[in-house]
């Protein structure tokens, strides 16, 4: 099967029950992609059972001074973490924006996903209090 064709699926982190089997609902395509990108970027290091080395080291930046240095670390742990745990995702960008007078840091992932024409794009924000 080519690499074009494949139908990316994944478990929907919402829960939801799929109305006519009961099942857990589950994320096709591109937006599995992105919810999985979204699950590594908000997991911490040691944070899952028997996969200590899954998620990345954010958090542990965001105590640092809101500056250009603090943002290109951030930039680069993202980079990692995606390239590393993600092969599905081909990483076109990555910004980060220091939010002072909100305390945060808005943070987006630009990829392409093969079976998907057009780029896709995550942003979330992260901050001292979660």
């Amino acid at each position: 099967m080519s690499i074009e064709n494949r139908t990316y699926k994944d478990m929907a982190y919402s829960l939801f029950a799929n109305p006519m089997s009961g099942d857990v609902g589950k994320k096709t395509g591109a937006s599995a992609v992105k919810g999985a990108i979204y699950s590594i970027l908000k997991t911490n290091f040691n944070e899952r059972l028997f996969a200590p080395e899954f998620g990345t080291g954010i958090r542990a930046l965001l105590f640092e001074q809101m500056n250009p240095i603090t943002e290109e670390r951030l930039k680069k742990e993202v980079e990692s973490a995606v390239a590393r745990h993600e092969p599905r995702a081909e990483v076109l960008g990555i910004t980060v924006k220091a939010q002072e007078e909100q305390n945060r840091y808005e943070i987006s992932v630009v990829f392409n996903v093969a079976s998907v024409a057009e780029p896709q794009k995550v942003t979330t924000y992260f901050d001292v209090l979660g």
